[in-house]
This record gives C-alpha cells, sequence and structure tokens, in this order.
C-alpha cells in the first residue's frame, strides 16, 4: 500500500494466464470486457483522477479510456501488461485533455498563486497543499505530468513508466528530473 491507500503490488501487473483468458474472451464477445473493466477500473480511474483533480472530468476520462480499450482490445498484443496498454491509453486521453485545458490551468494557477500568497505567507504545504501541488503539478507540460504523476502517485519504477509512454528508461530519467525541477520552481513562485 502506499502513503495514498493505493496497493501497487506485483500481481496487480502480471498478466497472468486467467487475465490472457479474459482478454481473448473479451475480444471474442464485447461483453466479457466486464471483467477486465472491474479488475482495472481503480488503478486507472485513481490515475487520471490524481492528473486532473476534478471527479467529473475524471468519470469522463475514464469512461473514454475503457471505450478505446474496448474498440482497440482487437489490435492489444501481449507486449507488455495489459495494465501497462491501460496507463498507455489513459495517459493519452488525460495529455489531449491536458491540452485543450492548459490554458485555463495557467490561468487558474496564477490566481491561486495570488490568493495563496495573500492567504499563507508561509509554507507550501498549508491545509490546501495538495491541492496547491495539484494546480502546479496540472501546469507542467503533459509529458512531465505524465512522468511525475506515473512515478510518483502511481509508484511505477522508471521501467514501467518507460513501457507505458513508451520511450527508453533514459528519456523518463530525464523528464523526471527536469519535471521534478519545473514543478520546485512553481512551487518556490507560489511562496
Amino acid at each position: 500500500m502506499t502513503e495514498l491507500g493505493i496497493s501497487i503490488g506485483d500481481s496487480d501487473w502480471a498478466c497472468d494466464d486467467p487475465e490472457r483468458e479474459l482478454i481473448a474472451q473479451a475480444k471474442r464477445d464485447p461483453k466479457a470486457f466486464t471483467a477486465l473493466y472491474r479488475r482495472h477500473y481503480g488503478a486507472i480511474a485513481g490515475y487520471v483522477q490524481r492528473r486532473v483533480g476534478d471527479p467529473n472530468v475524471t468519470d469522463d476520462l475514464v469512461a473514454e479510456v475503457f471505450l478505446a480499450a474496448m474498440r482497440s482490445l482487437r489490435r492489444y498484443r501481449h507486449r507488455g501488461t495489459f495494465r501497462a496498454w491501460l496507463y498507455r491509453i489513459a495517459t493519452n486521453v488525460v495529455n489531449r485533455w491536458a491540452r485543450r485545458h492548459q490554458r485555463r490551468a495557467k490561468l487558474e494557477l496564477r490566481v491561486f498563486m495570488t490568493t495563496q500568497r495573500q492567504v499563507e505567507k508561509g509554507s507550501v504545504m498549508g491545509s490546501d497543499g495538495v491541492e496547491h501541488a495539484r494546480r502546479a503539478l496540472l501546469s507542467l507540460s503533459p509529458k512531465h505530468q505524465t512522468v511525475l504523476a506515473l512515478h510518483y502517485l502511481e509508484g511505477l519504477s522508471v521501467e514501467g513508466v518507460a513501457e507505458v509512454v513508451g520511450c527508453g528508461t533514459g528519456t523518463v530519467k530525464s523528464r523526471l528530473s527536469r519535471g521534478r525541477e519545473a514543478l520546485r520552481q512553481r512551487l518556490e513562485q507560489e511562496r
């Protein structure tokens, strides 16, 4: 269990024989997709929620993720874990949403920063610290948001993040480093 109460055990990631069978059944009969949905909904919904922060938007985006997965299931190949494939779809859906809403997020962050400076002349992690950090994270580029959220919020290893985003571990390490620096700068600006 992580600090947020999320289980990230290896059993969640393993594409075991029963899951392979579920995938095969779902490819033949879309009604069988329900079992895959139930198995992975919590992890995907949690990831999307931590990326966007709005429960209503989360519901819409998670529905979009599973609809895309169901539509693309025939093309799924067991080149990794099924959950990693779902995280990749979720990442693409959230990044598309973030690009559309990035201007609004930056404006919200500026308003929040001004208010926060007036209210809290102290620590970044006050009573609204988690929301404050989430807004700062949302102001980053989608590629930095993605690697930071997958690594720190979802608990994926660098290798796991690389599998989800489809790039090398060196690229993930670089994005993590640059993303942490950009996040640190945003949080310090708000002090």
